[in-house]
Parts: C-alpha cells; sequence; structure tokens
C-alpha cells in the first residue's frame, strides 16, 4: 500500500513538473498522434455505470438471486485481452469482482484529469451478478437474504478500461497507476507496447526453453498419476489460473 501511494505521488509531482518547466528540459522530438482512433460515439468521458441491471416485466423478466459463481472468475480471460485504440489502460491480473462502488470512484477520478482530446472508455459490462445479505440480527436459516448489491466478475487479462486520444505514456501512468489499489484483485498498468514485449517474451522463453519436463508432458503422460490429485481446473488451465 505504501509502495503504490509512493508511485503515485511520483507520477503526479513529474507531471506537474513537466507542466511547470518545459523551457528547462532538453529538446526531444515531439510524439505524434497520426494514428490515434478516437471514439466513434463521440463520448470522451467514462459513462455512469448502472447499480443494477434494468429488467423488462414485458419480456418475463424479474429479479433473480444466484450463488457466487467464483467460477466466473476463474481460469483466464479469451476475448478481451487486446486494447481497441492501442494506446493504455488497465488489465486484471488475477480474477475478481469490480462493484458498483468501485466504477463510480474510478470514473469520478479519472474524468477530472482527462484534458482536452483525451478519452476513457470501459471495456467491462455494468454490474449484473447479484450479491445477497441477510438483515442484521437476522436468525440463521429461513432461506437466502435479499440482494443487497451487484458486481462485475472479472477474470485474468481482461481489460477494464482503455485511456486514449493526445495523451503520453507519462501522463497514462499518473492517470492510471493509484486506481490499480481500488480494486479488490490485482491489477497492472498496460500498453500496446508492453502486450508486445510479454507476446514476445514468453515466445522466446518457449523457444529457448530446453528443458521438456512441462505440464504438457505431465498432463498427457499422467505421470506421478497426477490426474489423481488434479482438479478439472488444474488440468484445463495447466495450473496457472487456478
Amino acid at each position: 500500500m505504501l509502495l503504490q501511494r509512493a508511485e503515485k505521488s511520483i507520477w503526479q509531482n513529474s507531471i506537474r513538473f513537466l507542466r511547470n518547466n518545459k523551457k528547462w528540459l532538453p529538446r526531444q522530438e515531439p510524439e505524434t498522434f497520426e494514428n490515434v482512433v478516437f471514439p466513434p460515439n463521440g463520448e470522451y468521458k467514462l459513462p455512469v455505470m448502472p447499480e443494477e441491471p434494468n429488467y423488462d416485466p414485458a419480456l418475463g423478466e424479474q429479479k433473480f438471486k444466484s450463488s457466487k459463481q467464483l467460477v466466473s472468475i476463474r481460469g483466464v480471460e479469451e476475448i478481451h485481452t487486446e486494447l481497441i485504440h492501442k494506446q493504455y489502460g488497465l488489465a486484471a491480473v488475477g480474477g475478481g469482482f469490480i462493484s458498483a462502488y468501485d466504477f463510480n470512484f474510478i470514473r469520478d477520478r479519472l474524468n477530472r484529469n482527462l484534458l482536452k482530446n483525451q478519452f476513457a472508455i470501459w471495456r467491462v459490462p455494468a454490474p449484473w451478478l447479484p450479491r445477497t445479505k441477510k438483515a442484521i440480527g437476522a436468525k440463521p436459516g429461513s432461506g437466502k437474504g435479499n440482494i443487497h448489491h451487484y458486481v462485475t466478475p472479472v477474470r485474468a487479462k481482461r481489460i477494464i478500461l482503455e485511456v486514449g486520444g493526445y495523451i503520453m505514456e507519462l501522463e497514462a501512468r499518473a492517470y492510471l497507476m493509484y486506481l490499480c489499489e481500488r480494486f479488490r484483485f490485482p491489477v497492472e498498468f498496460i500498453s500496446e507496447k508492453i502486450l508486445e514485449e510479454k507476446k514476445l517474451q514468453e515466445k522466446k522463453i518457449e523457444q529457448i526453453n530446453v528443458n521438456k519436463f512441462n505440464w504438457d508432458l505431465v498432463l498427457k503422460y499422467n505421470m506421478q498419476d497426477c490426474h489423481r490429485w488434479l482438479s478439472y481446473y488444474d488440468i484445463a488451465f495447466k495450473c496457472k489460473y487456478t
């Protein structure tokens, strides 16, 4: 916590220094924004996320109670893992849930910092998974409690939000780094360059690895009768995202 707060102050102080002392800094080639793609709907600010889903009684929709559905945060995201606008954003390192209170906090802080020709978009849906809670002092039993709030489940490597426009990486880090500690699960800052470097690093490790003893080989030949003590998710995700 202290380290993240220190990083937050460092990035904010660096932004303030750059804006106030531009003429004393060494001249560098200006960063161009020729390939920037703005949102087609014209919304540059993060919209308000509804705290609960809207049900249409005419279609037979109604509120429902559900279990915690921890399976919805288990494993790795397979679809929303790339940046649409090819600039900056936040991605989940592990699975977790995002509440409406977290959405409102992030929206308020980020919309205040955005300057002209800078935008931010959500990459996750609004809260839809119900969470129940019993009244204080209620006796145990007598069924499930009433719906208290809704959350959004997120898997590992899921893009949560994007920031783009006429913005440099230093500014994007100052906007997003301190927001990572807001979530109840690990979140990291990413950019298009960082994602490409990670992919190249994974390919390089596979190419130079001379040790043939890996999870693929162990699971394929059921070494040491591993299928007996490994769960279905261990086998499916190869003990990475369990």
